[in-house]
């Protein structure tokens, strides 16, 4: 395949670069005729070629190679240029797409990586481009289905950090396994006229992690106090605001990395429909890792602290803050614990009408509830008599015990 790199004159060279890998989805498939290939093929050739970002930006910057039912595009400058570049796609496609029967349609799925690549010259002398940064492109498309705009961790994340617009329409999916057992996190880029709002349907890995990771924990984590605050915007839907605050000891020799979070609701959710944000204790947003579990109840991610936590390092206390939005449809929100915890307190702020929430200690291997002999202090919201704060706090909490606040 000829690679067109005009302005490169160096016969081979190692870049970096922003890449884009754009495929037909079903192209191959045999009940297509050789002749509608062909045209499909044509269409997303002149589509690409009257995209504004392919248009304008410099030839020198940008590295071309068609791919048969397809093309890879390398950007050299602008980290954003793929992303605008495949949203510009999408946009003309649909237009394109409109007055065709089904089978005249074109349909492409986009995959969205920064890395390196290497520009070599081939047998024949032509230039052409290989290398981790194209190949890791390739098989972030290759996860997608029909419509999905897929872009690598790196990419996504360079992107979310330029502007709130980007963190808006890029958002996490979860883990995928690709060739060799390789795990990359997914990120999926949508919006109201471009991209597919669906999970990709192909080698997702959703293995918990959770039990095993609080077992190591426990060797290496204490909780000196876990705050949740829970704001009730709804009483009909149970809409609830939770602030989960976790300050954070470390009691093992080895300093500690990220953390392991694990959420469970009561209503079918999506990753990216929870609203979930997680900052450290200066505010500062923490980078999810990993999503190795995206079930319609059931989510575990992990996050990476900027800095370590290094045992008996002194300072200021260290914590982190993860915020989310979900229905609690069963009228209750139970916390387990599974690492030791000093002291635990739990703030709710909920409609009037509703009343405080009864607390029981919930005994899981047994499946016994009892109503704790402590409850809840209430006291009427500042803001007016509309609200009530309920308050509750235990301390020497010891892993294992799980405490449900129930208002049904």
């Amino acid at each position: 395949m000829t690679l067109k790199t005009s302005g490169i004159s160096r016969p081979s060279s190692i870049i970096h670069a922003n890449f884009f890998f754009v495929d037909i989805v079903g192209l191959s498939d045999p009940v297509t005729s050789t002749k509608t290939q062909i045209k499909k093929i044509e269409t997303l050739n002149n589509t690409m070629t009257d995209c504004a970002t392919f248009k304008f930006t410099p030839r020198d910057t940008k590295l071309v190679m068609p791919t048969g039912d397809g093309m890879l595009i390398g950007f050299l400058q602008g980290p954003e240029l793929p992303l605008n570049l495949a949203i510009e796609l999408h946009e003309k496609l649909a237009k394109y797409n409109k007055a065709k029967l089904p089978s005249e349609t074109v349909r492409v799925r986009i995959g969205i990586h920064s890395g390196p690549a290497f520009v070599v010259n081939d047998i024949l002398n032509n230039r052409n481009i290989w290398g981790p940064g194209i190949i890791i492109a390739r098989r972030v498309m290759d996860i997608g289905d029909d419509g999905h705009i897929l872009l690598s961790a790196r990419a996504a994340e360079d992107l979310r950090e330029l502007s709130d617009q980007y963190k808006q329409i890029i958002r996490p999916v979860h883990d995928f396994t690709i060739k060799h057992g390789q795990t990359l996190l997914i990120y999926s880029a949508y919006g109201k006229d471009f991209g597919n709002p669906r999970p990709p349907t192909k080698g997702s890995y959703q293995r918990s992690k959770l039990n095993s990771e609080i077992i190591k924990s426990r060797k290496t984590t204490l909780y000196p106090l876990i705050e949740v605050e829970m704001y009730i915007k709804d009483s009909k839907s149970m809409l609830t605001h939770y602030k989960r605050i976790y300050e954070i000891q470390n009691i093992s020799d080895n300093p500690i990395n990220e953390v392991l979070h694990g959420i469970a609701t009561d209503t079918e959710k999506s990753f990216s429909e929870l609203n979930i944000k997680i900052y450290d204790e200066n505010n500062k947003p923490l980078k999810i890792s990993s999503i190795n579990v995206d079930k319609p109840y059931q989510k575990e991610f992990t996050s990476i602290f900027s800095r370590p936590i290094i045992k008996g390092k002194k300072g200021p206390r260290r914590y982190f803050v993860l915020e989310y939005e979900v229905e609690e449809s069963e009228g209750y929100f139970e916390n387990y614990f599974g690492i030791n915890c000093r002291k635990f307190v739990i703030t709710i702020n909920n409609p009037r009408h509703m009343g405080s929430p009864k607390v029981y200690v919930v005994n899981l291997e047994s499946d016994e509830i009892k109503l704790s002999k402590v409850q809840p202090v209430v006291m009427v919201n500042e803001d007016g008599n509309e609200r009530i704060i309920a308050r509750w706090v235990k301390q020497d909490i010891i892993q294992g015990q799980s405490f449900r606040f129930q208002w049904k």
